[in-house]
């Protein structure tokens, strides 16, 4: 900013008012966007700022007016009971196989159907398409209670009932299944979503590729494997990010399907006070605000950890795959 006053003076451009004025407005707004800018991460990593300081606060020092962020005494003991409370090793494992084999299967059944809605033409195509847009609008609390109960007693559509010996059904309630099964078929948690953003991507790429491909005697499903699917990376990476961290953060869901000791991590936060209760630990109501910031801190380690080393993918594929809003 002090660049320009000096450039000014070695022209002489201070001599014009216009120009000095047009200075001075440039630094006034230049300034005025930093303060924003600065405000606005402040906003937004503020609660982080305090997950982090409050975790590592001693529990007997916590109630110390004149700590606001930097804790006078450190100690992890708050993250080591959390750890053992919540049985964190094994619901972090559940919850990670739970979002990473859901991602999977949601990026092959989506992308394919996106694809389908994109080049296809067939009967009631966009009433179909419609359909899928009335499972954004449509709140999946309405359909989980029949979900849980054709997961108690699935049978693969009658399958089971027909063998000499079956069973007539089995139960896959507390099971990771319950959330990959319906991704697996596009009906998982935010799959018309995804099936959106596959489909726009797909519009935006020129038909000329597998006009060609056709020529040279690729079928649908070889032009998409080796053609389509390589150039539609950006939507792949926008909805793998999206669908790891709604399913790692789903809570309704979780809380339908799983009912045994072990489960995911967002269950557990929604109870968490009663397992701090349970735990009898000797907290006061000064120590355990830091047991309470600890659990939140552990949850959201793993998608901030991914969501660092994966930014710079993320932010281009938004852009690419021209998502706003």
């Amino acid at each position: 900013m002090f660049d320009r006053y000096k450039s000014m003076i070695k022209h002489r451009s201070y001599k014009n008012p216009q120009v000095v004025r047009d200075k001075i407005l440039s630094s006034v707004l230049w300034i005025c966007r930093w303060v924003f800018i600065l405000a606005l991460c402040y906003l937004f990593l503020f609660p982080m700022f305090f997950l982090i300081s409050t975790s590592l606060q001693d529990p007997s020092s916590v109630n110390d007016p004149s700590v606001i962020f930097i804790p006078k005494l450190i100690s992890l003991d708050s993250i080591k009971e959390m750890i053992s409370i919540l049985n964190y090793w094994d619901s972090a494992l559940l919850t990670l196989e739970i979002a990473v084999f859901s991602t999977l299967a949601s990026l092959v059944s989506c992308s394919l159907v996106g694809y389908g809605f994109s080049r296809f033409n067939f009967k009631f195509k966009n009433v179909f398409f419609v359909l899928v847009i009335l499972t954004i609008i449509v709140p999946r609390q309405v359909i989980l209670p029949s979900l849980a109960l054709n997961f108690q007693f699935f049978d693969f559509g009658g399958v089971l009932s027909l063998l000499p010996e079956g069973s007539d059904s089995i139960n896959l309630v507390n099971t990771v299944w319950t959330f990959v099964l319906p991704s697996l078929f596009s009906t998982g948690l935010r799959s018309g979503v995804f099936i959106f953003i596959f489909r726009q991507f797909f519009l935006g790429l020129p038909k000329d590729l597998e006009e060609a491909a056709r020529i040279d005697g690729c079928g649908a499903i070889r032009t998409y494997v080796r053609i389509i699917a390589p150039l539609a990376v950006p939507a792949f990476v926008t909805v793998a990010l999206f669908s790891f961290v709604w399913h790692w953060n789903d809570l309704y869901s979780s809380s339908m399907f799983f009912s045994s000791e072990i489960k995911p991590l967002m269950p557990l936060l929604d109870n968490l006070s009663v397992l701090i209760d349970r735990a009898d630990i000797g907290t006061t109501a000064y120590s355990a605000r830091t047991y309470m910031a600890s659990a939140p801190l552990l949850a959201v380690l793993p998608p901030l950890i991914l969501y660092i080393f994966t930014q710079r993918f993320f932010t281009e594929s938004i852009e690419r795959s021209g998502i706003v809003g």
